[in-house]
């Protein structure tokens, strides 16, 4: 069953769609289950202005794709990779056992935004 947060999102993406000239791309897959996820930024002075993303697979990876760009959006690029695990398992509610994946999967954004920012690319 899937909780409130997850049909929201599922049923009512907010930030779907393609950035011509995004600033950054973060892409990441699950080889167990195969879903993927490609994540489009735009930014400036250290904020994310616009985030966007295309997903395939399941119901609640496409959800998680959702809130996390919109938990992104307006937001200083250094407090989204500060984040705890404890935020990140809230941002998404209760999941079954079968959703737990993508718990992982927002853990996965989250890190690849946190090297893009440590390297200096953001």
């Amino acid at each position: 069953m899937y909780n409130q947060i997850i049909i929201d999102n599922f049923s009512n993406p907010q930030h779907t769609g393609n950035l011509e000239l995004a600033d950054y791309e973060i892409e990441i897959g699950n080889p167990v289950c195969g879903d993927r996820i490609k994540i489009q930024l735009l930014t400036h002075d250290n904020f994310i202005d616009k985030a966007v993303f295309k997903a395939w697979g399941c119901a609640t990876s496409i959800a998680t794709a959702n809130i996390f760009c919109d938990s992104v959006c307006g937001q200083p690029i250094n407090s989204i990779t500060q984040r705890s695990a404890e935020h990140l398992a809230q941002m998404l509610g209760e999941l079954e056992p079968s959703q737990h994946h993508c718990l992982h999967i927002l853990t996965q954004l989250h890190e690849k935004l946190a090297a893009l920012l440590k390297a200096g690319v953001v």
